[in-house]
């Protein structure tokens, strides 16, 4: 999810307040009887088509090779993993912040929230939909055919689309893949002898520093590495919070044996973090006084599979291996 210069607003208005719950219980998109022959939306190549029911239990008539496919939400990477070519995507805040931007060369920008003439222009003849806010969904819906994808984690998102294209042989390659990387980093932290220590996320942004509940980088941490969360970042993940705003003289509270600092380049960040970095508060903390603090780009904050797999070889590198 969008982490950064649109933080509050893409992931909503509090700490309590995410882009929707991790828990959702919408169903995930599926496919429902065997294709069908009606007229072609525009800049459909076929007219063979097939339904699906999508996350918000609609049932949508979607081409069934779609070749036109427009993307509105802040993961791309989602359909990138499945090797899916998309015509235009929402790339006008999160083109610059994921850590996989060379991969977007191409694809146009319709914006975000997603500009409509940009959108009609693409010629789409599907619209997968995974932005937090809903308000969008109608006019696209009147553009070409629309499926909602809910908010859950990058791999269930990924295997969501997955079954709407058709691609679920593709997304359990990736899986698997991912699998054996998240198994040569486990051995490269256990021969380091980070195994069962904890863990904690904080992105600064500007003056605000955030802690991380259950998204973006801690996703990985926690769930594939094994990395555990201190019991005040627990409580967050137990209550669903997706991250909590925080003040530094609180800070400790939420520091485990390993501390990874997520920040962007902007002159206001750099400011903040030269004045924490340089307090007493700050060399206090176990993490910097062991020499297990890792700054990392903010980039970093998504949970899409291509930034998962990325990520662990970045992770790999910050921990002594060679690649």
């Amino acid at each position: 999810m969008i982490l950064l210069t649109v933080f509050a607003s893409a992931c909503g208005n509090n700490a309590n307040e995410g882009a929707s719950s991790t828990g959702s219980a919408a169903p995930a998109a599926s496919s429902e009887g065997a294709s069908a022959q009606s007229a072609s939306p525009a800049g459909s190549p076929s007219s063979a088509t097939r339904k699906v029911t999508d996350a918000k239990g609609r049932e949508v008539e979607i081409p069934t090779d779609p070749k036109r496919i427009v993307y509105v939400g802040s993961d791309p990477g989602d359909l990138l993993a499945l090797g899916v070519t998309l015509v235009g995507a929402s790339l006008s805040v999160i083109g610059s912040q994921v850590a996989y931007g060379d991969r977007l060369q191409g694809i146009a920008d319709v914006g975000y929230p997603a500009n409509l003439e940009k959108v009609t222009a693409q010629e789409p003849d599907l619209i997968i939909f995974n932005d937090w806010d809903e308000q969008g969904l109608p006019p696209l819906e009147k553009i070409a055919p629309t499926v909602v994808i809910s908010e859950k984690g990058g791999f269930d998102r990924m295997h969501e689309i997955a079954g709407v294209l058709g691609k679920e042989t593709a997304a359990d390659a990736y899986v698997a893949a991912y699998d054996e990387k998240v198994k040569q980093t486990k051995d490269l932290l256990a021969q380091k002898g980070k195994q069962g220590q904890s863990a904690t996320v904080l992105l600064m942004m500007g003056k605000v520093l955030y802690v991380m509940g259950h998204q973006g980088l801690s996703v990985s941490l926690y769930d594939a590495l094994g990395y555990a969360p201190p019991a005040k970042v627990q409580t967050l993940i137990d209550g669903d919070e997706r991250f909590a705003e925080i003040s530094v003289e609180v800070m400790s509270d939420y520091i485990g044996d390993e501390l990874y600092i997520l920040k962007d380049e902007e002159d206001e960040t750099k400011a903040q973090a030269e004045a924490l970095f340089t307090s007493s508060l700050w060399k206090s903390l176990p993490a910097v006084k062991n020499g297990q603090v890792h700054m990392m780009d903010s980039q970093w904050n998504f949970d899409d599979p291509v930034t998962r797999t990325m990520l662990l070889d970045e992770l790999q590198g910050l921990n002594g291996s060679a690649g």
